[in-house]
């Protein structure tokens, strides 16, 4: 810094070009360590914001379970809107159903409680008008699929064939509801855009047994928030693995390998709901310490 002469007289102090210099490549530097930090602090509120609205769901899962002689809601659709997880909490969320929507839909309401921050992000889609393109469609919590019920049917005399169909499960049937993944993080259009004809971001379950399925959704500063059937929440990190979603095989997102490994070591989906692990000759999987499915210990 140096003073400026004019007329014979000091004028003032004035920087020189080196000194001004400096001093934008000090507050360059400055910024280059300050925005990241500043980055993980917002990423880290939006972690916290998720993880209670995952509580709050475990919390009205709970109220559910015990007004309902310990049967949980069920993970899909498939027997009607009122035993769907989305749609049978609403009552304790506190929310009202009012919107204009048609169909299915007009029994639904889309609580901030039932999706992570992310999901404000969200644009309108592709742009065809194709309803599963819209924001309304994407879900970012998703239940457990495996949460059901293997129920066997009654032989049919004319078919030897022996059947089974899913209903709900009892929360007394889990027997570690503090490793049971009951909702969390699933994949949705932050992971995977915004593609026309998209299941996986609509779909209001997940796994990571079923490549054909959702999965979980790697969106939290490299884990995915989880809450458990005992009601508590956490963000968990697990080494994550590259799967394609369904109907887009280009289309690849982070996800978790399979709870169960054969002989030689290699993760793979259980064909067979109603058979143990050890008649299926496989093991856990020490990459994928979380439960998801119960190999013929959830009979109604």
């Amino acid at each position: 810094m140096r003073h400026a002469r004019v007329g014979g007289h000091v004028a003032g102090r004035a920087f020189t070009l080196v000194e001004l210099l400096v001093v934008i490549g000090i507050v360059a530097v400055l910024i280059s360590i300050l925005l990241p930090a500043l980055s993980r602090a917002r990423q880290s509120g939006y972690t916290v914001k998720c993880l209670s609205n995952l509580r709050q769901l475990g919390t009205a899962t709970v109220m559910y379970v015990n007004d309902h002689k310990q049967w949980l809601p069920y993970p899909t659709s498939t027997h009607g809107e009122q035993m769907l997880w989305y749609t049978a909490l609403d009552r304790y969320l506190q929310d009202v159903v009012s919107n204009n929507r048609t169909g299915v839909a007009r029994e639904r309401s889309y609580s901030a409680y039932k999706q992570c921050q992310v999901w404000d992000t969200f644009g309108r889609g592709a742009g065809t008008g194709n309803q599963d393109e819209l924001k309304e469609w994407a879900r970012t919590y998703k239940m457990n699929s495996h949460l059901r019920a293997i129920v066997p049917e009654r032989p049919n005399p004319s078919d030897a064939t022996k059947k089974t169909y899913r209903w709900n499960a009892r929360a007394t049937m889990v027997s570690e509801p503090a490793r049971t993944v009951m909702y969390g993080d699933g994949t949705s259009f932050d992971t995977t855009g915004e593609l026309p004809g998209q299941f996986d971001s609509g779909e209001f379950s997940m796994e990571v047994n079923d490549k054909t399925q959702a999965g979980p959704a790697i969106r939290h500063q490299g884990g995915a928030n989880v809450v458990f059937v005992d009601g508590h929440a956490e963000t968990v990190k697990l080494p994550t693995i590259k799967r394609a979603i369904r109907g887009y095989p280009d289309v690849v997102v982070e996800s978790w390998e399979a709870e169960y490994v054969d002989a030689g070591g290699t993760p793979v989906d259980p064909s067979e709901p109603t058979k143990t692990m050890e008649q299926l000759k496989l093991q856990r999987n020490p990459e994928s310490p979380l439960i998801w499915s119960y190999l013929g210990r959830l009979h109604r």
